[in-house]
């Protein structure tokens, strides 16, 4: 399994979700067959210094499906109207999920 962690945080705690919702529509509009998308969930230590964060798994079986998303749905994210009022990052194969 392949995975990429897309991961966002504000000090307003609707700001991630809504962020991470938008994300994931733009993901399934991309429809690539192989890749799920699960979430967006709070991150497991959800408030972190004054922060808010949570977080939307994706997972593939095979590197190429993930990467077949990952490449168009990047340049895309930095569209999103939300994606300047959160910090946000991808992880590619992450070892944490924290």
């Amino acid at each position: 399994m392949h995975l990429a962690l897309l991961r966002a945080e504000a000090v307003d705690r609707d700001l991630p979700p809504k962020f991470l919702s938008a994300a994931k529509s733009l993901a399934q509009d991309l429809a690539v067959a192989g890749v799920e998308l699960l979430g967006p969930v709070p991150a497991p230590m959800e408030r972190r210094g004054g922060r808010y964060r949570a977080q939307l798994l994706v997972q593939a079986g095979r590197r190429a499906d993930l990467h077949r998303l990952l490449t168009p749905w990047v340049p895309q994210l930095e569209t999103v109207r939300l994606a300047r009022k959160v910090r946000w990052s991808l992880d590619v194969d992450p070892q944490e999920m924290v």
